[in-house]
């Protein structure tokens, strides 16, 4: 087969998506043709591509990377190149094109609250047949406020090959890209947990590291929030790295006993679904080495977590530090909800990911 994959994230951006999409480039590119399209193209495809596939820890090496950038393309281009390809994998940001492709493909990331207006836009949405999301939430969301049929849920989940638990430290780590929290934007909450953090050390807390894996997302109020986060923390044993590598992550998920998550905290998931969790990702990845997550009972995160089989759901901060607490005191429930946690992260594998994969496509 021709396949062609596009996100317009990916220029600039290496978060869920980025890895969701570079994932199955990486799987059919095996044994089929794979072009990536960019939205605004580059010349430096083989760099391009090896920094993702560091950073991924992915296998990049036979996908082949469209010089110029998809918005450069007039309509008439667009229509002309689509209709080389078998299939056509677009992960949208909430906007549509008309596709020739034999089969075209939708994948929503996020879920967004406002389906597009008008005629044109109503038809462009349809030219897309098959429509995946990311999680039973977005799916739920998409559903209701869109009224279109989703028809796969495609969750991206770790190789379990490589997530694994290494000897266990006093550590609580959290994974996330910073944003700023203006406009609905989808903040982590770093400056939230580091408050707990505090909190729980002026409260007694010793021997524990919090850490902060994520780069700044563009834009000077990220900026202004990330410096925010750095200064809040000074003086307390808090650990923030903003370019780590593939390596390094992994040696964080591996040694973290516990992984906090607060993306939603103060929204209403109702009126703002796409400033919550559409999923969790690092949720996945820290559950398959078995870091706990005590994580907030929002959005996505109510599909991956068991509150109190293989984790803590929480509402505030009162139930963080209480679930918290109750993993540090209680070697015993930190072991059994640990081992859960891996076999639960199972049902994300990287694994089954490419057999749903196989099946979207036509494959299998």
């Amino acid at each position: 087969m021709k396949i062609a994959l596009y996100s317009p994230f990916l220029d600039e951006n290496l978060g869920g998506g980025e890895r969701y999409l570079l994932t199955i480039a990486e799987h059919l590119s095996q044994q089929h043709r794979v072009d990536l399209f960019l939205r605004l193209g580059t010349k430096d495809k083989k760099d391009f591509l090896k920094k993702y596939a560091l950073k991924l820890n992915l296998d990049l090496s036979k996908v082949n990377l469209m010089e110029k950038g998809f918005i450069k393309l007039s309509f008439w281009q667009r229509l002309k190149q689509t209709r080389d390809y078998d299939a056509f994998l677009y992960l949208t940001d909430g906007s549509f094109f008309f596709s020739l492709a034999k089969k075209n493909i939708v994948h929503f990331q996020i879920p967004f609250p406002q389906k597009p207006k008008g005629l044109i836009n109503k038809i462009k949405l349809n030219n897309w047949s098959v429509r995946i999301a990311n999680s039973f939430f977005t799916k739920t969301v998409l559903e209701k406020r869109w009224g279109i049929k989703i028809h796969f849920i495609h969750r991206c989940g770790p190789d379990l090959n490589v997530y694994k638990p290494l000897k266990k430290k006093k550590i609580i780590l959290n994974v996330g890209r910073f944003f700023s929290p203006l406009g609905f934007k989808h903040c982590k909450r770093q400056d939230f947990l580091v408050a707990t953090f505090k909190k729980m050390c002026h409260e007694g807390l010793k021997g524990w590291q919090l850490i902060f894996d994520g780069s700044i997302d563009k834009g000077k109020d990220n900026w202004d929030y990330a410096q925010k986060v750095i200064k809040i923390a000074k003086g307390f044993p808090i650990i923030i790295r903003h370019d780590s590598s593939f390596s390094q992550l992994r040696k964080d998920y591996g040694e973290a006993l516990i992984y906090w998550h607060a993306t939603g905290l103060g929204i209403d998931e109702e009126k703002h679904p796409e400033a919550v969790e559409h999923l969790g990702l690092s949720t996945i990845e820290a559950m398959a080495s078995q870091a706990i997550p005590v994580v907030i009972n929002k959005g996505g995160q109510k599909e991956i977590v068991d509150n109190g089989k293989n984790g803590f759901l929480w509402v505030d901060q009162q139930g963080l530090i209480k679930y918290s607490l109750k993993l540090i005191k209680d070697i015993r429930l930190r072991k059994r909800l640990a081992k859960n946690a891996r076999e639960k992260a199972k049902n994300f594998s990287k694994q089954k990911f490419n057999q749903t994969t196989e099946k979207i496509f036509g494959l299998k």
